[in-house]
C-alpha cells in the first residue's frame, strides 16, 4: 500500500474540525508513504475537492455547519466521487448506517486504534484503484417489509447482504466488493449461535496475511441461530455467495429504511 519513488503518493483530505484529529491520522497515514491533507470545515472542503483530485477523503460525522452526511451529499451534488470514510462516536452508529447507504465506503468508530483506521483505509484505496462502483443509492429506493418475499436480497452497501428466506429469517453474507478489496484472508473469526447483534455493528472480521483486520458491519440486528462454519472455517476460499450466518431479525421493519434492495 505504501509509494514507490516513481509513484505520487496517494493523496488523502482529512476533514475535521479539531487540530489533534489531523496530527493523530497524519502521524498514522504518512507511515503508508500517504499524503494527508487537512480542511477544518466542510465547506472548505467543497472548495479543495472542486479543484484537487484526492483518492480518499476521511470526514468526522458530527462538525459545526455542515456535517459529513450533508458534505456526502453535496460531493454527490458536485460529482465528486472518491471513497468517504466516516468517523463517529458510538451515539450515532444509526447515522453512520445511512452514511453507508448514502455512498460512504465505511465507518469508523471513536475511539478507534491504528490497526481499526488502517484496515478500511486500505480496503478504500484498493476500490478507488480498481473504479469500483459507488453510486449512491436514492432514499426512495429503500426496500419495504410489506414488498419483501423469499429470495429477496437487501443490502448494507460495500459490507453484507442478507437474503430472506420462507421461515423469516436471513442468510448474511459478504458483499463482493468488500472481499475483492481485503486481500489475502487467513482466518475469520465470528458471533456464536444465539448470539445478539446490531444493525452496523462489527460481527464477522476477516484477518489478512498482510496482518489487518476488516470488519464486516451486519445489515440487521436480531440472533444468529446458525453459522456457516465450513465456510468460515476455509476463509481463503471465501466467496460472495457464501453465506456466513443465519440471523432472525428482531427490527426488521425499522432498520430496512437504511438498506439497499439488491
Amino acid at each position: 500500500m505504501t509509494s514507490t519513488s516513481e509513484e505520487s503518493p496517494r493523496r488523502i483530505l482529512v476533514v475535521d474540525d479539531e487540530e489533534v484529529v489531523h496530527a493523530s491520522l497524519r502521524k498514522i497515514l504518512s507511515r503508508l508513504g500517504l499524503s494527508v491533507e487537512s480542511a477544518f470545515t466542510a465547506k472548505d472542503a467543497l472548495a479543495r475537492l472542486a479543484s484537487e483530485q484526492f483518492d480518499l477523503v476521511i470526514t468526522d460525522l458530527m462538525m459545526p455547519g455542515m456535517n459529513g452526511i450533508e458534505l456526502l451529499g453535496a460531493m454527490t451534488d458536485q460529482g465528486v466521487k472518491p471513497p468517504v470514510l466516516m468517523i463517529t462516536g458510538y451515539p450515532t452508529i444509526r447515522t453512520a448506517v445511512q452514511a453507508l447507504r448514502l455512498g460512504a465506503m465505511d465507518y469508523i468508530a471513536k475511539p478507534y486504534t491504528r490497526k481499526e483506521l488502517l484496515a478500511p483505509v486500505k480496503r478504500a484505496l484498493r476500490l478507488e484503484e480498481g473504479r469500483a462502483e459507488r453510486d449512491t443509492v436514492p432514499q426512495e429506493d429503500a426496500p419495504k417489509l410489506a414488498d419483501l418475499a423469499p429470495g429477496d436480497v437487501v443490502a448494507l452497501p460495500h459490507h453484507a447482504w442478507a437474503q430472506y428466506q420462507q421461515d423469516g429469517t436471513f442468510l448474511v453474507g459478504a458483499e463482493p466488493d468488500f472481499l475483492s478489496a481485503v486481500g489475502d484472508v487467513r482466518a475469520c473469526e465470528w458471533p456464536d449461535e444465539l448470539d445478539m447483534i446490531e444493525q452496523g455493528y462489527i460481527s464477522v472480521r476477516l484477518c489478512t496475511e498482510e496482518g489487518d483486520n476488516h470488519g464486516i458491519a451486519m445489515p440487521l440486528s436480531g440472533q444468529v441461530l446458525e453459522v456457516n462454519t465450513s465456510a468460515l472455517s476455509n476463509p481463503s476460499k471465501l466467496s460472495p455467495e457464501d453465506w456466513l450466518i443465519r440471523l432472525l431479525p428482531s427490527q426488521l421493519s425499522e432498520e430496512l429504511s437504511l438498506l439497499v434492495k439488491k
